[in-house]
């Protein structure tokens, strides 16, 4: 081992990463640097300077060797920042992004414009780590939700992280559902998901920190992209109390396919794009024509 300094060290490895092809490779060698040392990575400069450890060295080049495999460094780290919440992220659930950080935002504006009961009840649909329906439990502090997924290891995921935040616990339920198959007519308030919208044919060119470690079954939304989106307006149709709101996420230039699939009982209250100014989400409530 060469490296006196973690300095030395980490100017070494981000030029290794960027050789690569790993984006953001300093970021990416501070965080995992700071994993290790267990400290907030603003605090990482006051360590700069100190002599690297073999156990440092070792954990170190353990976890890098990862990265340029391109696992994701959030499944490297183990956990993720969404807003104001930290959740536990690994293989088997999709890794939170901020694009889905803004369509909760605009859920959250909708629920209080639309007037929505405070002790309302809703479902996150796809749930992988528990997110949303974490982040609308938290902000709805009188709301009762379900995380909801088909799949066992999100499941698993978003226990982990239901029993993160144990004051939330009292308010949430898991469900193993294909999306709103168990729930009854007029049962929920609010809908909000981040459901599989990438045509299958486009999964294999996705970045290899995606289509190689992320699950398919949360990304695969058929040959259109639109096949779990357009069953889950229809199921959202019964589902949903008159007046409800349905929030979900989509691909960019979606969004004229999806209107073609509304039906005349939804109302949109807002196409919104994302940060980039891409087409990302939906905000719909169910109107008087409801069946």
């Amino acid at each position: 081992m060469t490296f006196q300094t973690i300095k030395a060290l980490l100017n070494d490895t981000v030029q290794t990463l960027e050789n690569a092809g790993i984006e953001d490779a300093k970021l990416n060698a501070n965080l995992i640097a700071s994993k290790i040392l267990e400290i907030e990575y603003t605090k990482l400069p006051f360590y700069w300077n100190k002599p690297v450890s073999d156990d440092f060295y070792n954990q170190f080049q353990k976890l890098i060797e990862r990265r340029l495999k391109h696992e994701p460094l959030q499944y490297i780290l183990g956990e993720w920042s969404f807003l104001d919440l930290e959740v536990n992220v690994g293989s088997g659930a999709l890794i939170p992004r901020q694009e889905t950080e803004e369509v909760f935002l605009a859920a959250e504006k909708a629920i209080k414009d639309c007037s929505i009961k405070a002790d309302f009840h809703f479902a996150d649909i796809g749930t992988g780590t528990g997110i949303l329906g974490l982040a609308m439990a938290k902000y709805f502090q009188e709301s009762i939700g379900y995380l909801v997924d088909i799949s066992d290891k999100a499941l698993e995921k978003a226990n982990s992280n239901l029993l993160k935040y144990s004051e939330l616990k009292s308010r949430l339920s898991l469900i193993k559902s294909d999306l709103l198959e168990v729930f009854s007519a007029d049962s929920l308030d609010v809908i909000i998901s981040n459901p599989p919208y990438i045509n299958s044919d486009e999964i294999k060119s996705l970045m290899p920190e995606v289509v190689d470690y992320e699950p398919h079954l949360a990304l695969d939304g058929g040959i259109n992209g639109l096949d779990i989106i357009s069953k889950l307006l229809k199921q959202a149709e019964k589902i949903l109390k008159n007046k409800g709101l349905l929030i979900f996420e989509h691909g960019h230039g979606q969004r004229n396919e999806i209107k073609k699939l509304l039906s005349s009982c939804w109302k949109i209250i807002k196409e919104g794009n994302d940060f980039a100014g891409k087409e990302r989400y939906f905000v719909l409530q169910l109107g008087k024509d409801k069946q």
